[in-house]
């Protein structure tokens, strides 16, 4: 699963069903009801899983059992926090909050504050630290400490030594896979992402979530009908996952199955509708849009976010370049500077290198994509290559939309070769990516060499196999056929 809930996710994982029946020092039951106690470990259960519906239903059930089962609220409110349910969030968070002082066992409490420790709007946040502390003295190797250390740990090398501590404690605890699947893919170690994720999926059957992440690898390396097998498994298996409903889409959209892509993610954004989550999925939906050159919504879909999530941060750049793409430049350029300024004045920027990166690199991308509004291709080359400089720490298989951009600014500007250098490496890692392919036979052309211009045309009709007709690299693949057939014929 993708990184939409990366606040959360570490909170929520593992904790749920820790000292339920007996407290650890032999004393009294948790809870006078048994049934309270097993709606509880289901509910956390389901939580852990993504199946929040249910979660929330057997851990109201529990609390109906016991209103003052702690556990039960905890789970409870980290479920209406994936559910986008913010009232309800808070106003469970705070009864989980005051139902903790009431745990006489001190094992039991202090594993009940971690978790709470996790939500910024939990007393016990501020506390966080010294709580980690002391339970990697008093309990080192406790699976559930050792996940907590794991939020300690900064760059990839520390966050592999911590997920393995937890797998050497605990080696069936199938998260870690996923954890280190996500590294391996995070450093383009594909093969080894794949052997994680496949192994996470072994050790969790029952879960949607394996699946997802397993079609994320896929999906990355161009291997497209095993993203779609994985993602369908994911959603069948649990229909309101909707990262797998946007990320099936996704994967439509990459094959240029506009329709069916768009279809998909239009209906995942009604399912969401009135909840917070339905301005995540907006944003993913009008990112995916921009990045797969889905012309014909995306200035709907834009004006939309623009007018329903105005708070959102990034309603600022989806703004700036509705202006500019309607030619209203100053206006652009003032909104984009404003937007800037206060995000470079808030205290992410300050305080966390990624955030900072992210915002730095959204200003260099906006003045690419005006450069290719208004400006000539050495202008073009310039700021795209700007960006890709910055960017030489993303995996390379998320860098091809910038890359191929500046090959075409390069090719623009009369520098075919140095095109095809840029969108080389991403088509070894994906060579399905179609706009890179379409990029490479007209860099082949402007080279005069027929016989690399002919392989790459039939591998970029390879990949428009599945792409509606009217998709616009569909008529374009037509115009260089025979582009390609002349060249060949002059050799």
């Amino acid at each position: 699963m993708k990184v939409i809930f990366s606040v959360l996710v570490l909170a929520l994982i593992g904790f749920a069903a820790v000292f339920l029946y007996t407290n650890q020092t032999g004393g009294s039951p948790v809870s006078e009801s048994a049934q309270a106690v097993s709606l509880c470990e289901e509910g956390s259960a389901d939580l852990n899983a993504f199946r929040l519906n249910d979660a929330r239903d057997k851990l109201l059930a529990s609390l109906e059992l016991d209103p003052d089962l702690a556990e039960a609220s905890i789970s409870l409110a980290y479920t209406y926090a994936r559910l986008g349910r913010e009232p309800e969030f808070k106003s469970t968070l705070a009864r989980a909050d005051s139902l903790v002082a009431n745990i006489s066992d001190p094992d039991r409490r202090m594993m009940a504050q971690l978790r709470l420790a996790d939500a910024s709007d939990s007393r016990f946040y501020s506390i966080r630290d010294s709580l980690v502390d002391r339970l990697k003295k008093e309990k080192p190797k406790n699976v559930h400490v050792l996940v907590a250390l794991t939020k300690r740990a900064k760059t990839p090398e520390e966050q592999e030594k911590a997920w393995q501590k937890v797998m050497d404690a605990d080696p069936n605890y199938a998260v870690t896979y996923n954890m280190l699947g996500y590294l391996e893919l995070h450093r383009a170690n594909y093969d080894k992402a794949i052997e994680h994720m496949q192994k996470y999926a072994f050790l969790a059957p029952d879960l949607a979530n394996p699946h997802d992440s397993l079609g994320d690898v896929y999906f990355a390396t161009g291997r497209y009908e095993e993203a779609e097998e994985e993602y369908v498994t994911s959603v069948t298996m649990q229909p309101d996952f909707y990262v797998s409903l946007i990320n099936l889409g996704r994967t439509y959209l990459a094959r240029g199955q506009m329709d069916k892509g768009e279809d998909i993610l239009e209906k995942v954004r009604a399912e969401v509708r009135g909840s917070k989550l339905e301005q995540q999925v907006d944003q993913e939906i009008l990112m995916t849009m921009v990045t797969y050159d889905v012309d014909n919504a995306l200035d709907e879909v834009s004006a939309r976010f623009i007018t329903e999530h105005p708070d959102n941060g990034n309603a600022a750049f989806f703004r700036a370049m509705r202006l500019a793409y309607k030619g209203q430049m100053n206006e652009s350029q003032a909104v984009m500077d404003s937007a800037l300024t206060v995000w470079r004045l808030s205290d992410p920027y300050k305080n966390y290198e990624e955030f900072r990166k992210n915002v730095d690199r959204s200003g260099k991308r906006y003045e690419a994509l005006l450069a290719d509004l208004a400006d000539a291709p050495a202008t073009r080359v310039r700021h795209w290559g700007g960006l890709v400089a910055m960017s030489s720490d993303v995996v390379i298989h998320d860098q091809w939309y910038d890359r191929w951009r500046l090959g075409q600014a390069l090719l623009d500007n009369n520098q075919p070769q140095l095109a095809l250098e840029q969108i080389a490496p991403v088509l070894n890692v994906n060579p399905r990516l179609i706009n890179p392919l379409i990029l490479a036979v007209e860099s082949y052309l402007a080279l005069r060499q027929p016989e690399p211009a002919r392989q790459s045309l039939e591998q970029a009709k390879r990949a428009l196999a599945w792409a509606d007709s009217d998709f616009p690299p569909v008529a374009r693949a037509k115009e260089l056929e025979k582009k390609v057939a002349e060249l060949e014929g002059s050799s």
